[in-house]
């Protein structure tokens, strides 16, 4: 096996910890709707950047991964779309941190919706793309 190969195969490895992290980003950003507390704040940005650092790694993974694995022809579709959208939450997550770390204490009441909407929308990227990983693992039928 060669060091580009073991790079791809990590992917499995990779992708949990930025979905767990990105996701709970999306929670604690729910929270603060509800609380206002400037510690939330530092974690949700906190949360974001390792999430997106993760989610960078996870999509290069993914990439080579994909490079060296065939799927079935039925499953080439949604290998296509989960590239693109796992790329997609990638690059979200990256806005969403930049975002979260410049508009996250703002006072005005406005650009504090911008960085959670942001993360609340690469939530639900990530939920899409992940759904479609899954399906290329454990195949279409799996709850048949």
């Amino acid at each position: 096996m060669t060091a580009y190969q073991f790079f791809g195969r990590l992917h499995p490895l990779v992708l949990h910890f930025p979905i767990a992290l990105l996701l709970l980003a999306a929670a604690v950003e729910t929270v603060r709707c509800f609380r206002i507390d400037p510690r939330l704040s530092r974690l949700s940005v906190f949360l974001l950047a390792l999430g997106a650092m993760g989610a960078l790694a996870a999509a290069g993974t993914g990439w080579i991964f994909a490079h060296e694995s065939h799927p079935e022809p039925a499953l080439r579709a949604t290998l296509l779309w989960h590239r693109r959208l796992g790329v997609s939450t990638a690059v979200l997550a990256g806005f969403a941190w930049l975002a979260a770390h410049r508009w996250a204490d703002d006072a005005r009441t406005g650009f504090r919706w911008i960085p959670r909407l942001i993360t609340w929308l690469t939530a639900a990227l990530l939920t899409i793309a992940a759904h479609l990983g899954a399906l290329l693992v454990w195949g279409t039928d799996y709850f048949s």
